[in-house]
């Protein structure tokens, strides 16, 4: 009964964080050139627009998540209050981007920034102290290594929203697809806070998904993909499943945002074996290859979306799965991955 209340109110959450969304996303096209937010066609090599964008989806996502953190009182929860500062610091840094494109050193310090502020308030990768996981080593190594890979897991996020972010609607898609399963796993488990949450998220994605799809009226900016990266990856952080063992579960967000974090890396070791600037935008990423294989941008875009969709239902049939066999699927997961590498950076120019 509880439960089906939570639906309720998420649901309802859900259509309030989707009309503001859409409220406000139409009210930054008559904006965004008043304050020059704006993308410009040919500004760097990979801008292949006809006409000027607004950059404003990471304004509509984060106004979006104040005005229902202050209507439904979820900033008074402590972890939500943890992203919402954290996530806030991301915001900021992205939004300076945007406006004076920082240099990688100086987004980097401010992800990093943020990354400490959402672990002073208590958010943080718990594995390595933990009597189910593989290794422990009882003493404050523990709790370093979970401290670094939080660090590293939210700058992987991060970036892997923000580098895969420059196709329309395909950042925004990806982000759907892992809010929905975050939605619903946080549901089933009974973590009414986080899901209240993720209800905000996903009527925020929906919202942001019609205006930045093909052809897009809006583009998200480096303050929209970055703090969608950071935010589900603090979600992911939080989240608890109720089933299974630390040793078999602590694979399951890796699934979730399989496609980003696999752009993520073909793009890093494919630039640095060409002796390319890692940060320098280029026609480099996933869909730009299966385009030059003869597969249209939408159709890759849609592949994409499909194939993190997939991994996402693999990832949540892990929970269940006995220690072996859970990361034997995953094992086949990185090794399905390993192949794909292979295949698409083997005749890229």
């Amino acid at each position: 009964m509880e439960q089906l209340q939570s639906l309720d109110n998420g649901i309802l959450i859900v259509i309030g964080s989707l009309f503001i969304t859409i409220l406000l996303s139409w009210l930054s096209l008559f904006i965004a050139p008043k304050i020059n937010l704006m993308d410009y066609p040919n500004s760097a090599d990979h801008k292949n627009h006809l006409y000027p964008i607004p950059i404003t989806g990471g304004l509509v996502l984060f106004d979006t998540i104040l005005i229902l953190m202050i209507l439904t009182g979820l900033w008074r929860d402590p972890n939500i209050w943890a992203i919402l500062c954290s996530g806030s610091v991301i915001f900021v840094v992205g939004i300076l981007d945007d406006f004076l494109n920082l240099s990688p050193i100086q987004k980097i310090l401010g992800q990093l920034s943020g990354a400490i502020i959402l672990i002073i308030n208590g958010v943080q990768v718990n594995i390595f102290d933990s009597p189910e996981f593989f290794y422990s080593s009882g003493s404050n190594l523990d709790l370093w290594l979970n401290i670094f890979f939080t660090i590293i897991w939210l700058l992987a996020l991060t970036n892997a929203f923000n580098f895969i972010d420059s196709i329309d609607g395909l950042v925004i898609g990806l982000s759907t697809v892992s809010i929905l399963f975050f939605f619903i796993i946080s549901l089933i488990t009974g973590q009414e806070q986080l899901f209240l949450f993720c209800s905000v998220m996903l009527g925020a994605s929906i919202g942001l998904y019609f205006f930045n799809s093909n052809p897009a009226k809006l583009f998200l900016g480096d303050s929209g993909a970055q703090t969608l990266g950071f935010v589900l990856a603090a979600i992911a952080i939080i989240y608890n499943p109720s089933r299974g063992f630390q040793s078999s579960t602590w694979f399951v967000p890796i699934l979730i945002f399989y496609m980003p974090l696999f752009d993520l890396i073909l793009v890093i070791i494919s630039r640095f074996r060409r002796r390319k600037k890692i940060y320098k935008a280029s026609l480099d990423h996933t869909y730009h290859r299966l385009a030059q294989s003869g597969i249209s941008i939408s159709h890759a875009v849609l592949m994409l979306h499909g194939i993190s969709l997939v991994m996402s239902m693999i990832g949540y049939l892990c929970l269940n799965l006995n220690v072996f066999n859970a990361n034997l699927v995953f094992i086949f997961a990185v090794f399905l991955g390993v192949i794909a590498f292979i295949k698409l950076d083997k005749n890229f120019i």
